[in-house]
């Protein structure tokens, strides 16, 4: 590629070089752009900024692992999502269920300890919008519901319809059982 059209005159030189420079700076506008973007799901927007652990299971504070997917059993997840290949660890000791053919899911999420203080959920991100009271201390927000286990703050989503709330109840049937088997 000829970086100069005409060598007979100044006039044009300028005009290259300032397309030069500006294409350079899109190229590299656009590749510190692309850096930012990963493969790997973004951080938790919940309390628990933790750092992920591999797998599908992290020590708590004594040590022992949580596994989020022993937390429901098959046939809890299967009566509401139907068929499913199994839970599918995800980070920080969470799991994931999900119907291949529907798919309706059942994702849960388990904080580290201390970030539900007490027994106590965390103030609601403002960003996220009012929150909404459920039973027992829990919460809606963003399609799913929050809890506290113990010291830990917890999220289960339950997805078998996007139109309608039909869902919170079994949400909240599924962090009551979560919730005193953790």
């Amino acid at each position: 590629m000829t970086l100069l059209l005409s060598t007979s005159g100044s006039r044009r030189r300028p005009v290259v070089a300032a397309r030069m420079t500006a294409t350079i700076a899109l190229a590299m506008t656009l590749g510190l752009g692309l850096a930012g973007c990963t493969a790997e799901p973004a951080t938790s927007t919940g309390p628990d900024q933790a750092a992920p652990a591999s797998g599908g299971s992290r020590p708590d504070a004594g040590g022992e692992e949580i596994d989020g997917c022993s937390l429901l059993t098959d046939a809890e997840v299967t009566d509401i999502i139907g068929d499913n290949p199994g839970g599918v660890p995800g980070s920080e000791g969470g799991c994931t269920w999900e119907n291949p053919d529907t798919y309706h899911s059942v994702t849960l999420g388990i904080g580290s300890p201390g970030t539900a203080v007490d027994g106590k959920l965390p103030s609601a991100d403002p960003i996220l919008g009012e929150p909404e009271e459920a039973a027992d201390g829990m919460r809606f927000s963003t399609g799913e519901v929050e809890f506290a286990s113990g010291d830990r703050y917890c999220t289960l989503r339950v997805v078998t319809s996007v139109v309608d709330r039909r869902d919170r109840p079994t949400m909240i049937r599924l962090a009551e059982l979560v919730r005193d088997r953790l």
